[in-house]
């Protein structure tokens, strides 16, 4: 097996587990809500809704530790990997987790909701039936795994950037000073990302504005094409640093 490879298998092995760990308390804590409205005869109306976003919310960020983590592990440091398969794998493995994570998700919600039906999640579930409402909710779905790997993206560039700049001052290796600088590099990183994210979705939604559920599916597709175009950038610049100023290469 190949050293990207090895280093896939073994990232993906841990993270399914982790998924895997996160979906059975899921499922725990469903049940367990249920048994506890029987006993105490509780006739409040629970939504399902709520757990199925804490748990996204948990994972992704489970995911997100693991991601950085893995840069500065020793264990793949001793596997010979280059810096672009790392990144790669390690990216890679964690869409995979957050597919399986959105799966057994939408698995348990669905069966959640058909045991222990309840008028908030029915209305959640039969709210769009059209065709056209469909495909929306697909590009939903799409927008939400594009925009969390563009938050990895995003803090991996983050990491990358202030430990860069912690050689160069001071006070490195201070946990006040380097919240300070992550404070600043996170300031001066936003405003440039906010003023060419509204230019580009100007310029991609000029005339097609409007309040029509196509508008509104065409605004969302727009959307995506900004967030794909912003995951290039972040990760060809996460690749550029990695493999000139990273401690990987040193």
């Amino acid at each position: 097996m190949s050293s990207f490879g090895r280093v896939s298998k073994n990232l993906i092995k841990y993270r399914m587990r982790l998924v895997t760990i996160l979906l059975v308390l899921h499922i725990f804590v469903i049940v367990a809500a249920q048994i506890y409205d029987f006993i105490f005869h509780n006739s409040d109306i629970t939504s399902f809704t709520g757990g199925v976003v804490i748990i996204m919310i948990v994972g992704i960020i489970l995911l997100a530790i693991a991601i950085e983590n893995t840069y500065s592990s020793d264990k793949y440091r001793l596997i010979p990997i280059s810096d672009t398969q790392l990144y790669f794998s390690n990216m890679m493995t964690a869409l995979i987790s957050l597919i399986y994570l959105i799966i057994g998700e939408l698995i348990i919600y669905s069966v959640a909701v058909k045991i222990f039906p309840n008028p908030y999640d029915d209305f959640m579930i039969r709210h769009f039936n059209s065709v056209q409402q469909y495909f929306f909710k697909f590009e939903i779905l799409v927008t939400f795994i594009l925009g969390v790997l563009l938050i990895w993206a995003g803090i991996s560039l983050l990491h990358l950037v202030i430990d860069w700049i912690d050689g160069f001052l001071p006070f490195k290796n201070q946990s006040i000073g380097k919240i300070i600088l992550e404070v600043i590099v996170v300031g001066i990183l936003s405003v440039p990302f906010k003023i060419i994210t509204e230019n580009i979705f100007d310029i991609l939604t000029t005339g097609n504005a409007g309040n029509t559920f196509t508008d509104e599916i065409h605004l969302l597709s727009m959307g995506i094409v900004i967030v794909i175009v912003w995951i290039l950038v972040f990760v060809s610049t996460n690749l550029y640093i990695m493999n000139r100023w990273s401690e990987t290469t040193k």
